[in-house]
């Protein structure tokens, strides 16, 4: 075996090494004091839990607590996406913690306050905690701003019109200056995961249209086929849905137990009715939808019809799907049986029912006041050539 094959495999299997260690997660944490707040007990189990599609806390693993100590070791399929996680268990709070390649380190000095843990050790959750502490220091200068005020103009000061004036001066400053900080923080770091979920979560609410608008353009493009992109990405068509505006791209959890998305219909005109089986005024909207079906129905290129039910119970669900007798083919039904906790229809604006969207093959609003008749006069007139609502500019 000559020198030179060895060499050459040393080196691939020090590289497969190397690619696999980067595919582990290892969390190591410590617990100094195992006593919960709530409960007269001691914490024994520490739970790794995630969050699913409707942003529910789900349990992924689970470890037992040892001498203070304890490990988790999550393997990761090459490109999985880096997700925040939560270490829960606790009776007053959780951990958040990136799951990402690498080791984290987590020292927890009280099991009863979870929220003074410190998670460092990889890149994200490094930043997470940089991130986290411009807060923490917009909460320190108000502090220590309100204690000057106090020794310079006496604590009763504070109470009178002119002090709660000072008070409101100081935090309304603060706040600016931390929303400064925190967008100027988002800028330097706009490759990374947790970017778009703090835009979302924390940031977005806060600003203009416009300028959410353009937080968004300004992320890396390295994260377009993230789930945290992609969700924020939704929730500024969210934001800004109108007609002619695209429309968020919801999940449809579908009658036979699949799973599909909006964005799959694209190309064609989709008709998107919220309904339930429960809601009398959406009962009196099917023989209207029916008419679209029959005539529509089977143009599977250019035509899809969803209905979208906010019922909360399976069998109620699929039941009136049955009695209807809208159980057809080319006729979508779907689901999360979340009822008025729905993604969807919240994502959607929808807060009264029947509610339903027409939308173009783009994706783009045409219309989300039409119903009966008038719906199906408007439907026939798209799919014979007629696109009005091309030039009129507003809804019907």
């Amino acid at each position: 075996m000559s020198y030179k094959f060895i060499h050459s495999l040393i080196i691939a299997l020090l590289c497969i090494s190397v690619a696999s260690a980067q595919d582990v997660c290892h969390i190591k944490g410590t617990i100094h004091n195992d006593s919960l707040r709530y409960e007269n007990q001691k914490l024994s189990t520490i739970y790794l839990s995630g969050f699913d599609e409707y942003d529910r806390i789900v349990v992924k693993d689970s470890v037992k607590i040892k001498d203070g100590k304890f490990e988790f070791v999550q393997k990761m399929a090459p490109g999985s996406p880096i997700m925040l996680y939560l270490l829960t268990g606790f009776d007053n709070g959780q951990v958040p913690v990136f799951v990402e390649p690498g080791t984290i380190t987590i020292n927890i000095p009280k099991a009863a306050y979870p929220g003074s843990s410190k998670v460092s050790g990889t890149k994200n959750n490094d930043l997470y905690r940089e991130y986290k502490a411009i807060s923490d220091r917009c909460v320190q200068v108000q502090k220590d701003s309100l204690e000057v005020l106090k020794k310079t103009r006496g604590e009763k000061w504070l109470d009178t019109p002119e002090g709660q004036e000072a008070w409101m001066r100081i935090g309304a400053e603060a706040l600016i200056q931390c929303d400064a900080e925190r967008l100027e923080f988002i800028l330097r770091h706009n490759d990374l995961p947790l970017i778009p979920l703090m835009l979302e979560r924390e940031i977005g609410h806060t600003l203009a249209n416009e300028t959410e608008e353009q937080f968004l353009s300004a992320l890396d493009p390295s994260l377009a086929s993230h789930p945290y992109y992609r969700s924020f990405k939704n929730s500024v068509k969210a934001r800004n849905l109108k007609v002619g505006g695209e429309v968020p791209d919801i999940t449809l959890p579908l009658l036979d137990g699949g799973k599909k998305y909006l964005s799959d219909y694209r190309g064609r005109y989709v008709v998107l009715d919220f309904w339930a089986s429960w809601c009398g005024p959406c009962l009196k909207e099917i023989p209207h939808l029916m008419e679209l079906h029959n005539e529509f129905g089977a143009m599977t290129d250019k035509f899809t019809l969803i209905s979208f039910s906010l019922d909360d119970k399976e069998k109620t669900w699929k039941g009136a799907v049955s009695s209807k007798e809208i159980d057809k083919k080319h006729w979508t039904h779907a689901s999360d049986l979340l009822a008025w906790g729905s993604p969807a229809a919240r994502m959607l604006g929808v807060k009264a029912i029947p509610m339903i969207f027409l939308i173009d093959p783009e994706g783009k609003l045409i219309s989300s006041s039409l119903r009966g008749e008038e719906l199906v006069r408007r439907v026939r007139q798209i799919m014979s050539g007629d696109l009005y609502y091309q030039s009129s500019g507003s809804e019907d």
